[in-house]
C-alpha cells in the first residue's frame, strides 16, 4: 500500500470511526444502557452501510471502486 493510497483511505475511516461513535451514543440516549453485542452489531451495520452509500454516491476512493 503507497502513501497515497494511505491519504486518499484516511479520512474516510476518520468519517467512518466518527460515524461510529456518534451512533452509538445515540442510541445510548434514545435507548438508554444497551448490550455489547448490539453496540457490536450497530457497529457492523455502520461500517458496511457507510462503504455502501460513499460508493453509490460516487465519493469512494479508487480502491474502494
Amino acid at each position: 500500500m503507497d502513501k497515497d493510497q494511505l491519504l486518499e483511505l484516511a479520512p474516510h475511516y476518520i468519517a467512518m470511526l466518527l460515524l461510529v461513535f456518534f451512533i452509538l451514543e445515540v442510541s445510548q440516549v434514545v435507548v438508554g444502557e444497551i448490550a455489547f453485542w448490539l453496540e457490536l452489531v450497530l457497529i457492523m451495520f455502520v461500517v458496511f452501510a457507510y462503504r455502501l452509500a460513499v460508493v453509490r454516491l460516487g465519493f469512494a476512493p479508487s480502491s474502494w471502486e
